[in-house]
């Protein structure tokens, strides 16, 4: 961020792959939410990349340079968990030098 630039509260400033830069809300919050108390909790965030099935020999035979073949189509979403539950489906961009994710869609609570 430059010099004078600020972020206004409960934003968070996101670069896209692209080197666009785009500013959204983190969500409402405070005491008219009710949910004051769990915002600073700490979750288990995780990104599925794929998965597959080895067994046991093959996972033996990996080495340094292995390939294994998971199941996500290139340029399929990925699913985006929060504790276990899937929340959303993203796709992975770049941050600077650091991978990075974008919300496609938030997944529906009723088929979560």
């Amino acid at each position: 961020m430059s010099e004078g630039e600020s972020l206004r509260p409960k934003e968070k400033m996101i670069r896209h792959s692209q080197n666009e830069t785009v500013s959204e809300p983190l969500g409402k919050t405070g005491p008219a939410s009710g949910i004051d108390f769990l915002v600073d909790v700490p979750v288990r965030v995780v990104a599925m990349l794929g998965k597959t099935k080895m067994t046991i020999r093959e996972i033996l035979e990996l080495r340094v340079g292995s390939v294994v073949r998971l199941d996500t189509p290139v340029g399929e979403n990925l699913e985006f968990a929060i504790n276990g539950v899937p929340f959303a489906k993203v796709d992975v961009t770049v941050i600077e030098d650091t991978y990075g994710l974008r919300v496609a869609e938030i997944v529906n609570p009723f088929e979560r």
